[in-house]
């Protein structure tokens, strides 16, 4: 599935030495406590205000029940008498980036640079209606306009007047909303069933559509919930090998359905970034260039893919030398299918365009389950903008650098939605929320495999899709 998993080896790949697994493993999981103990590092259990003390400065505070961010009054209990007291709205103020810890003040006819303290937002959260700074003579906290400063205060993350908690989020979710993110999920698996089998039908590999639904929900449980490096995508190009003499070219059909599943999310992403740029009022806007940056890195990724399939050319291949390199690579015989399957697909242009629209499908609901759960949780995100941020975050979570993409998804959804003032919390909820559907969906996969038997292939079985059968001479490298 388009979501998470390993992309299956090169047949000829030697099997990874013990130690080698072991650093790869250790690798990965590194990657993944760091993340997650930093999303822990910032997240609260219940939704938390900042008041101001006696001396105007800020103080972080619990409250006693969940509001929402237009909520007028709430009610907390005040950190210095141990009492509960309701407080307005206009006693609260926003934190501002950590990033940003002190502003350039004019003083008379020099500049000063005093500590930011907090921020006195717009509802909206776009705009700075006063800045509390930390008076240099006596330490107490002084608001000042924005025209007081030496330059203009470019707020690029802002933070909400109410920082959700992760309790106070499951609490307070829509239910019916969490249902429908469930619901929208399962024409995904047999959507990217029906691509795969084309593909391999194109390569001369028939087996029938159920079992290649199969193979696919047992790839995907494989993906979720067997430990160990091996991804569902090395299974599924296992036990479709076992089907056909061509077992190097189940194996390129695995990647290459991977590679068009990666290439549409990064299609469908960067349109919409592309989309959310052009229509934006304010080209400075923080979410604005981010749209910038994901529509130009999508750009990118397309350009150098439409390049590498050109590379499969005959004409192409022996113009700028490629022949004569590739004839001297070890594993001939290998090297020669991929370049069969690769060609047998560059030939049928209609084919890897239909793979591809079928795709987009896949993607939006995912996308669409995404919306569902982020409404569900009351996040600040704009719908249309969840087209541009899911696609990225599902992206890095697809990239096997850490299991299940943990702490990996979390950094690149904080990132991407924080410009709306998503807290991390919330953007730790969104994740999990993208990720506990396809795991939920993951375990029907756990059925077909207790029903059919099917296990991890081992180290042995694993090399035995080195041996495939020749291929014809007209396949050959020429």
């Amino acid at each position: 599935m388009e979501l998470s998993g390993n992309v299956a080896p090169p047949t000829n790949a030697r099997v990874p030495s013990p130690a080698s697994r072991w650093i790869w493993f250790s690798l990965r999981w590194a990657i993944a406590i760091a993340g997650v103990a930093y999303v822990l590092s910032n997240i609260t259990l219940y939704d938390r205000v900042t008041i101001l003390d006696d001396r105007k400065h800020p103080v972080s505070v619990y409250l006693d029940r969940h509001f929402t961010e237009t909520s007028t009054s709430f009610i907390l209990t005040d950190p210095r008498t141990g009492q509960i007291r309701t407080v307005s709205r206009n006693e609260l103020v926003n934190r501002p980036a950590a990033e940003r810890t002190t502003v350039p003040v004019r003083r008379a006819s020099q500049t000063v640079r005093m500590e930011l303290l907090a921020l006195d937002l717009s509802s909206d959260l776009k705009h700075v209606r006063r800045l509390l700074v930390a008076d240099p003579a006596t330490g107490n906290g002084i608001w000042l306009l924005p025209t007081e400063l030496a330059e203009e205060y470019q707020l690029r993350v802002p933070r909400p007047l109410v920082e959700a908690g992760i309790l106070s989020m499951i609490r307070s979710a829509q239910p019916s909303l969490l249902w429908a993110a469930m619901l929208v999920f399962p024409p995904v698996f047999l959507i990217v069933a029906y691509r795969w089998n084309k593909l391999l039908a194109a390569i001369d590999i028939h087996l029938p559509q159920s079992r290649t639904f199969v193979l696919t929900m047992v790839g995907a449980f494989y993906n979720s919930f067997m430990p160990g490096s091996t991804g569902g995508d090395v299974l599924k190009a296992y036990y479709a090998s076992r089907q056909t003499p061509h077992k190097a070219r189940a194996v390129m059909s695995v990647i290459v359905d991977r590679a068009i599943g990666l290439l549409a999310l990064i299609v469908l992403g960067g349109l919409m970034a592309a989309y959310g740029y052009f229509t934006s009022a304010n080209p400075k806007d923080p979410a604005t260039v981010a749209c910038l940056q994901v529509t130009l890195g999508a750009l990118a990724i397309v350009v150098a893919t439409v390049l590498g399939v050109l590379l499969f050319h005959e004409p192409i291949r022996r113009r700028i030398g490629l022949d004569f390199v590739l004839r001297r690579l070890p594993a001939q015989k290998l090297v020669q299918t991929i370049i069969h399957v690769m060609s047998t697909y560059r030939r049928r242009p209609g084919l890897v365009l239909f793979a591809m629209l079928i795709t987009f499908p896949v993607h939006i609901l995912i996308v669409i389950s995404a919306i569902f759960a982020g409404n569900a949780f009351d996040l600040p995100i704009p719908m249309p903008y969840y087209f541009v941020a899911v696609p990225v975050i599902v992206l890095a979570g697809a990239i096997p650098i850490s299991p299940q993409g943990a702490g990996v998804m979390e950094f690149f959804a904080i990132q991407l939605t924080k410009q709306h003032g998503t807290t991390v919390s919330e953007a730790f909820a969104l994740t999990m929320s993208i990720r506990l559907v396809q795991i939920i969906w993951n375990l029907v996969g756990g059925i077909f495999v207790l029903r059919g038997g099917y296990h991890a292939p081992s180290a042995v079985e694993q090399a035995e899709l080195e041996k495939d059968e020749p291929e014809t001479a007209g396949n050959a490298v020429t």
